[in-house]
C-alpha cells in the first residue's frame, strides 16, 4: 500500500483537485505559481488526516516525502489542523516551496506570539509578508520562519539551564530578520544586542517590534556580509547567533568571513540550520564548515559551553509532530564555533 501524502502549502492548489489553476479561490493562476494564502482562506480547508505507512511516495513538487516513522504494519496518523490554529503557541508549521522562496500558512497572520519559559515574557512579532504583494520572495526576514522559532526556543533553554550565559554580553544577530531572537536575547539581560540584517525593510520591520515589546538593550545595524563591512564590527561580540543562513553556498565565505571578524577573542558563534524541502541541514552545514575553517573559524563542543549536547536539547524542545516535519524536510542541526586558537569563553 502506498504511503503517506502529507501536504505542504502550495497543497491549496492540490487540495482543490485542479490541475493547473484555482481560480475560484483568485490566487493560484497556475499550480506552481501559489502565492501566499491568508488565514480566512486556510481555513476554507478542513482539518486533514493522513495515514502514515512504512513506505512513501513523492507524487509531485508540492507534496513533502516523509520517512518512515512508524514500524512495519504499524500506522500514524498525523493531523493538519485548519487555519491559524497550528500557528498558535508559536508552533513549527509545514512550509512550501514557491518560486524564489518558501512560505507557510502562519506568515500571512499579522502578529505571532511566543512565550519564553525561561523569563515567562510574552514576544509579539509584527510580520510584513501580506505586503508587497503577500510574497516573500527576495524579502524573507519580513516573516518568522521555524528556524528562527527553534533558534529561540534553544536560546530560551540555554538560558533557563544557565542565565548566566547571556546576562551582560554584547550578542549579535547575523540575519536577525523580524527580531525574534533578538528580542529574547535583550529579555535574557544581554547587556547590548545588535540586530543586523542588510534589508532595510526588515530592519524597519525589527524595529517596530523592539519598540512593541519594550526593549531597549537592541539596536538595527545595516550590516552586509564580508570582511570589509564587518570591519566595522571588529570583536564586538562574545556571542554571535543565526539561523538558516546557508542555504546558499555562495555567501558561505562572506558569512564565515563576518563570523570570525565581529567575535571578541572569547567569543563564540552559536549558529543554528534547519532543512527545507530539498536542502538537507547536515549536508548544508558540513560544506559550510568547510569553507568556515579556512576563515580562521572551528567546532568547539558545546558541553564546553552549556554542559549538554544541543542536539539533545533540540530533541526536548519540539513535539513530536514537529520532529516529524523537521526530520521530512532534512533535519536540524546547532554548532558552536570560535576563531581558532582563541581564548575559552567565559
Amino acid at each position: 500500500m502506498l504511503g503517506l501524502i502529507v501536504f505542504s502549502l502550495s497543497w491549496a492548489c492540490l487540495f482543490a483537485f485542479t490541475k493547473s489553476s484555482l481560480c475560484h479561490y483568485g490566487r493560484c493562476e497556475h499550480a506552481d505559481e501559489c502565492a501566499l494564502l491568508n488565514a480566512d482562506e486556510y481555513n476554507e480547508f478542513s482539518t486533514l488526516s493522513y495515514t502514515i505507512h512504512r513506505r512513501s511516495l513523492l507524487a509531485s513538487s508540492a507534496i513533502i516525502l516523509l520517512p518512515a516513522f512508524a514500524a512495519a504494519g504499524d500506522e500514524q496518523v498525523i493531523t493538519i489542523l485548519d487555519g491559524e490554529s497550528q500557528c498558535k503557541d508559536g508552533k513549527i508549521a509545514l512550509e512550501s516551496a514557491v518560486p524564489g522562496a518558501y512560505q507557510q500558512i502562519c506568515m500571512s497572520m499579522d502578529q505571532r506570539s511566543f512565550t519564553m519559559k525561561s523569563s515567562g515574557d510574552i514576544i509579539t512579532i509584527v510580520q510584513g509578508a501580506n505586503s508587497a504583494g503577500g510574497s516573500v520572495a527576495g524579502r524573507t526576514g519580513v516573516a518568522v520562519w521555524n528556524s528562527g522559532i527553534l533558534l529561540t526556543r534553544l536560546l530560551d533553554k540555554i538560558n533557563s539551564i544557565d542565565s548566566s550565559i547571556f546576562k551582560g554580553k554584547t550578542i549579535l544577530e547575523l540575519g536577525c530578520g523580524a527580531g525574534l531572537a533578538s528580542i529574547a536575547l535583550a529579555k535574557f539581560d544581554a547587556a547590548s544586542v545588535l540586530a543586523t540584517d542588510a534589508n532595510e525593510e526588515v530592519l524597519k520591520l525589527a524595529q517596530q517590534n523592539f519598540e512593541l515589546n519594550n526593549v531597549t538593550n537592541v539596536k538595527t545595524v545595516a550590516l552586509r556580509w564580508g570582511m570589509l563591512d564587518a570591519s566595522e564590527y571588529d570583536s564586538v561580540a562574545d556571542i554571535v547567533v543565526g539561523s538558516d543562513l546557508t542555504y546558499n553556498s555562495g555567501s558561505w565565505l562572506s558569512l564565515a568571513e563576518t563570523m570570525a571578524t565581529v567575535l571578541k577573542p572569547d567569543g563564540i558563534v552559536l549558529y543554528l540550520t534547519l532543512g527545507h524541502s530539498g536542502f538537507n541541514a547536515q549536508a548544508e552545514l558540513q560544506g559550510f564548515l568547510q569553507v568556515a575553517e579556512n576563515a580562521g573559524l572551528q567546532v568547539i563542543q558545546e558541553e564546553q559551553i552549556f554542559g549538554q549536547n544541543l542536539s539533545d536539547i533540540l530533541g526536548r524542545i519540539t513535539s513530536s509532530d514537529e520532529k516529524q516535519l523537521i526530520n521530512a524536510n532534512g533535519g536540524a542541526k546547532a554548532i558552536v564555533l570560535q576563531r581558532k586558537g582563541n581564548k575559552k569563553f567565559r
